[in-house]
């Protein structure tokens, strides 16, 4: 404001643009107009609330100009009046704590489908998946060494840690991962665990089974090298069944040898599962497993096999996964819950087992938001409010003023959040920068009129009046008329987060804004006023000293 003002004094100067300290020939014609005998508007620019200032009107402003001075003098009159003050503070005392309760329930996220147009075939998939989809995507709880708690490498073969990466065998203890994830899966209730029901795997029991010289998953040739399983090949399978089990048949796992352990480990994470072995890790497990930090390649037609005893294949397994089925959720607000008690379960699994855990979805990249987007709206709106505060006390120079201002700002954001669930819309990024956004156009609403009442003497109701006539024509034909005209263009917009985040909201900050603004402001401070008027009469009147009572004989 302060540049535009400069740059108007410039222009009414007859100061070029850029060269602004030379002045144009009109700066010469305005001198002599200056000095004429006939007097000359000033060239300072004034505002029509001047009191010295009387711009000439023609006859059709004038009436028109009573006319709205009558409206607004009516208008101040019944605003004034005790009980219609007393019914304003009451109903926007209960609409203020009605939209607290509401904001407390107030869904978060942003659906796929409001970011489509209207009429894409889009929308239509999203609802055929929120209907008919009966699972979600996988979620995964991993084991990696050096997080958290966790030793920088796991000794494997040591029973004290098998018994907690194993469910099959008799050393597994009860809270191992493996259980606690079958329990969570199969035992738990599925809305609030968000887990669909289903086979858990443990990559070590079935390791342990594809090693086990009893079963047909693991054999070599003559040179040592895994002979991988090819079901649709019988003769292979016949030559196969030949050939020699990786560990002797004297062999009893576990343990794993542990000269051994990283060959069969190599074999394992990278052979497809078949008819005559279901522990093939390469197909339950891909991805699942990093070796030295490094995620195992993937197999090729063209990549050596696996040699038992051979060096190559890494020192340590460094992190792996256990693997359940999200539940399918048809809100956005089911997806952050689950996400949140993923979380949970992950925190108690490793207060459980002294592991730590984490855990990671698809989707967790997006849904990350959510978990602190409360705190993040408090801290960010707060500190927009605390802006406000802090600029109208500069330039007010009253921090009582200032701090109406303030509320008022923050009364507005919260009846505008109270009203985002009955009009579907939810929190999130965008909505939070229109509600930062909502704060700061709130000041156009209130402090105006804050300015004049400060300025203006008498009582309460009077200083009301005076202030509500000199601002109340320009904030409703100048602030709130010109939004709703610019707003009312977003209606024809395609899509539905241009009719949600942008035309509801700051149609909702408008409508709001004038409210409190130009209702409940005046009956507010007119209120106050006069309150703070009668406690002053009262304790002057109790200092004031007594007259001296003559005694009449």
């Amino acid at each position: 404001l302060s540049v535009l003002t400069l740059d108007k004094r410039r222009e009414l100067s007859g100061k070029y643009d850029i060269i602004f300290k030379r002045a144009s020939s009109v700066t010469a014609q305005v001198e002599t107009i200056q000095q004429s005998s006939e007097p000359l508007v000033s060239l300072e620019p004034k505002t029509p609330a001047a009191d010295d200032v009387r711009p000439s009107v023609t006859p059709e402003k004038h009436s028109l100009t009573q006319v709205l001075d009558y409206c607004v003098d009516v208008y101040a009159s019944i605003l004034t009046h005790k009980l219609v003050k007393m019914i304003v503070l009451l109903a926007f005392l209960a609409w203020t704590l009605w939209s607290i309760y509401s904001m407390e329930t107030l869904d978060q996220g942003l659906p796929q489908k409001e970011a489509m147009p209207s009429n894409s075939y889009m929308i239509e998939y999203f609802n055929a998946l929120d209907v008919y989809l009966a699972t979600g995507s996988p979620v995964y709880f991993i084991v990696e060494t050096s997080y958290g708690r966790n030793p920088a490498s796991w000794s494997l073969n040591d029973e004290s840690v098998e018994t907690i990466f194993c469910k099959s065998k008799d050393i597994c203890g009860t809270y191992s991962i493996p259980n606690i994830m079958n329990a969570l899966a199969n035992h738990g209730d599925e809305s609030v665990t968000h887990i669909s029901p289903g086979t858990t795997y443990s990559w070590m029991d079935d390791f342990w089974g594809f090693v086990n010289p009893d079963s047909e998953c693991c054999r070599v040739d003559s040179e040592g090298a895994y002979a991988p399983i090819e079901t649709g090949n019988e003769t292979y399978t016949t030559l196969r069944s030949d050939d020699d089990t990786c560990l002797p048949s004297s062999e009893t796992v576990p343990p794993v040898p542990e000269d051994e352990y990283m060959s069969l480990f190599s074999m394992f994470a990278t052979a497809s599962a078949g008819t005559s072995c279901s522990y093939g890790g390469g197909s339950i497990y891909r991805g699942q497993f990093s070796i030295d930090t490094d995620p195992i390649p993937t197999v090729t037609s063209s990549t050596p096999a696996v040699k038992i005893n051979s060096s190559g294949y890494g020192d340590e397994i460094t992190a792996w996964s256990y693997m359940v089925t999200g539940t399918s959720n048809p809100t956005q607000q089911r997806y952050i819950d689950s996400y949140k008690q993923n979380l949970a379960a992950a925190e108690w699994i490793s207060e459980k087992t002294g592991v730590d855990v984490w855990v990671y979805n698809l989707t967790y990249v997006y849904f990350e938001q959510y978990l602190t987007i409360i705190h993040d709206a408090y801290e960010l709106i707060g500190l927009s409010l605390a802006a406000i505060f802090v600029i109208t006390t500069l330039y007010l120079g009253n921090v009582f003023y200032s701090l109406v201002i303030s509320l008022t700002a923050t009364n507005i954001v919260v009846l505008v959040l109270g009203l985002m669930q009955p009009l579907d819309i939810m929190l999130n990024g965008l909505s939070i920068v229109n509600l930062i956004i909502a704060a700061g156009i709130s000041v156009e609403f209130c402090g105006h009129y804050v300015r004049f009442f400060a300025k203006a003497n008498g009582t309460g109701d009077e200083r009301a009046r005076d202030a509500l006539r000199q601002v109340f024509t320009s904030v409703i034909f100048g602030i709130t008329i010109t939004k709703v005209i610019g707003l009312s263009v977003l209606t024809l917009a395609d899509s539905r987060v241009f009719k949600k985040y942008y035309f509801r909201m700051y149609m909702m900050v408008v409508v709001c804004g004038v409210l409190n603004g130009m209702l409940l402001l005046p009956v507010l401070l007119s209120t106050i006023i006069d309150v703070k008027n009668f406690f002053t009469r009262k304790r002057s009147r109790k200092s004031e000293p007594s007259a001296p009572v003559t005694r009449v004989e």
